[in-house]
């Protein structure tokens, strides 16, 4: 089950951020707002629209600086509606399907609606009160600062909306990828594992059911370990062994091949069957027509880097002479170290007469 806790943790967190910032927006006028500085000079013009407009005359200082307290109180009111307008509804439904002309225009007429709004809401509240004018360039920067912040917010979100997704895409078509060339390593194993199979059952082998067996394992590996993201060394070093072994049975347990392991952090993590294509690349080019044929194979560990080399004699007829299948294991292993081990790996692969050598430098994690 998918734990979803921080999730919901995060949004009530976001929501809580949201209320109470907008709730102290909201009030900043009766937080801050102090008697304005012409106090006098409004209450000069209270009294003479109360004696020219039956208006009752004000108690001094008071319904000026509470009409202009109300007057904000509406006016915030309005915009953080705006601001969720702006986010939700005219920047995804308008800017982003339709066009500038037609968002500029709704930011436009949203704004007469709201200075128009806020207006009415004034008369009904503080109807038969003298209200003293709101400067308009007040207004505007008010909108202005809320419109920005709105964009600002809903523009980021959709940009690290955007990040996330592309980053789940890549990391499907990763391990889409992964997944095929895993595939591919499995049919071009079984195919020279047959082979030696239908060579010994030819030869009426005692040493078929020793085979049988010792492939029943390595089968177990590819089903089972290859389909985890990471297995331990150790596992990767059994299955080494347990090819190399297979080969021996069929060609004689006095074959020339050694494996050599010094490997002392077996514990460290490795893409499954990440090795594997070299050894099979050595017994395919490094056997056969071959005069006195040889593979050495060593591997080793110093913390957290891998040293892993693999040396097979060769004759360059033998390996200019190639199937349909050859190179598929080499470019294999290359793209899966590239994907997988970016920036902590070397490959070299090259020829040192009479020798054909592969040298992985591999640091694990």
């Amino acid at each position: 089950m998918i734990n979803n806790k921080p999730q919901v943790l995060n949004r009530l967190l976001i929501a809580s951020l949201h209320v109470v910032g907008w709730v102290t927006f909201i009030l900043l006028p009766f937080l801050f707002m102090g008697a304005p500085r012409n106090a006098n000079r409004l209450r000069h013009s209270e009294h003479f629209r109360a004696r020219h407009m039956d208006m009752p005359p004000p108690q001094p200082g008071e319904f000026d600086l509470h009409s202009m307290r109300v007057h904000s109180l509406v006016f915030n009111v309005f915009l953080v509606a705006f601001f969720y307008l702006n986010m939700y509804v005219l920047i995804p439904k308008v800017l982003t399907r339709k066009s500038w002309k037609h968002y500029l225009l709704s930011i436009v007429l949203s704004f007469v609606v709201v200075v128009v709004a806020s207006e009415v809401v004034n008369d009904l509240l503080l109807s038969g009160t003298f209200r003293p004018g709101r400067p308009f360039y007040f207004t505007v920067l008010n909108f202005l600062l809320v419109f920005g912040l709105s964009t600002a917010l809903r523009l980021t979100s959709d940009r690290v909306q955007f990040e996330r997704e592309r980053k789940e895409k890549e990391n499907e078509t990763l391990k889409s990828e992964l997944s095929l060339l895993r595939s591919q390593v499995s049919p071009h194993f079984m195919f020279n594992v047959l082979n030696n199979l239908a060579s010994l059952a030819r030869k009426k082998s005692d040493q078929l059911e020793s085979v049988i067996i010792q492939l029943s394992h390595l089968m177990r590996y590819m089903l089972y370990e290859s389909n985890e993201k990471r297995v331990t060394l150790d596992k990767e070093i059994e299955y080494l062994e347990s090819y190399i072994d297979l080969q021996k049975l069929r060609f004689g347990r006095d074959f020339p091949i050694n494996f050599d392991v010094k490997a002392l952090r077996r514990d460290l993590p490795i893409e499954p069957m990440l090795l594997i294509p070299f050894v099979e690349n050595a017994f395919k080019h490094g056997i056969g027509m071959m005069k006195d044929p040889m593979i050495i194979i060593t591997l080793t560990t110093e913390g957290e880097a891998l040293h892993f080399s693999v040396r097979n004699k060769f004759s360059g007829g033998a390996m200019e002479t190639k199937d349909a299948s050859s190179g598929i294991g080499i470019q294999n292993v290359r793209r899966r170290l590239d994907l997988l081990y970016k920036d902590m790996h070397e490959l070299h692969i090259y020829e040192s007469n009479p020798w054909y050598v592969v040298e992985l430098k591999l640091i694990l994690q």
